[in-house]
């Protein structure tokens, strides 16, 4: 008897050193994938805060059935987490060993950093020209924008359509009253639901295109991924340090360098 249950153990551990952590093969449109903005060799490594290596069948299932569905991806040496409505309808393919036992190492120390995942925030982000970024936490409703919209406008900095709607009430209110009753009314209702559209509207219209999406604990951490990811990366709302200047880093080495070869010369 104890020989079955041992043997059953030493199966089951066998089965799951023989399964790989999943890659994305190929993007597809229309895909959950591309609305998260994955992207071709993207790994799968964990799901809701635990390591994950098992089929797409079995990824499959998890994301239809668990009621949060947060997925780990590593790109580039850099780990970040996205959340997920639904299986990923797309094809992925299984790393190879080599790759999944280094990758097995790393994964397990970044989930040792996770905090607790209920407290994390979905936000999307905007690339512009010159390593520029705008980053847009994902609300439903807005309580601010809905209560308080010129404040809101100020806060995102929103300037444009703030002084717009500024020109558009002092007219309203010189016409009379209950125009401008009505339309602040309106506005209300607008703003409570389309401040989403607003923001991204302004950054597609500052010729700013969609990057990314995080499942991040703060704006701040959010930063610091896109800046594992991009060293250049510069922010409307600044929450860490500026870039340092690669360019003159590397000439200050290459300067150095020389220096020190012509010490050893003399």
């Amino acid at each position: 008897m104890e020989d079955n249950k041992s043997n059953i153990q030493n199966n089951k551990e066998i089965d799951a050193n023989q399964l790989n952590f999943l890659k994305v093969d190929q993007l597809k449109r229309g895909s959950h994938a591309l609305s998260l903005m994955l992207r071709n060799e993207d790994i799968i490594v964990g799901v809701n805060g635990k390591i994950f290596r098992g089929t797409q069948k079995i990824l499959n299932q998890q994301l239809k059935d668990e009621e949060i569905k947060i997925i780990t991806i590593f790109r580039k040496e850099i780990f970040f987490n996205v959340k997920a409505d639904r299986p990923l309808g797309i094809k992925l393919v299984e790393v190879g060993n080599d790759e999944a036992d280094e990758l097995l190492k790393k994964t397990e120390e970044y989930f040792k950093t996770i905090k607790d995942l209920t407290e994390y925030r979905e936000f999307e982000i905007y690339r512009g020209k010159k390593n520029f970024y705008d980053i847009i936490e994902i609300q439903d409703n807005s309580l601010l924008a809905s209560l308080f919209p010129f404040i809101w406008l100020y806060h995102h900095r929103l300037y444009g359509p703030l002084f717009l709607m500024i020109a558009t009430f002092l007219l309203l209110g010189s016409i009379a009253w209950w125009l401008f009753l009505a339309a602040w009314v309106i506005l209300t209702i607008y703003m409570s639901r389309g401040s989403m559209s607003l923001l991204r509207g302004y950054c597609l219209f500052q010729e700013m295109r969609p990057y990314m999406k995080v499942y991040a604990f703060s704006n701040k951490q959010a930063q610091e991924v896109i800046r594992s990811l991009d060293k250049k990366s510069n922010y409307r709302f600044p929450f860490i340090a500026p870039p340092e200047d690669i360019e003159n880093t590397e000439e200050n080495k290459d300067l150095n360098d020389k220096e020190m070869k012509a010490s050893q010369a003399t």
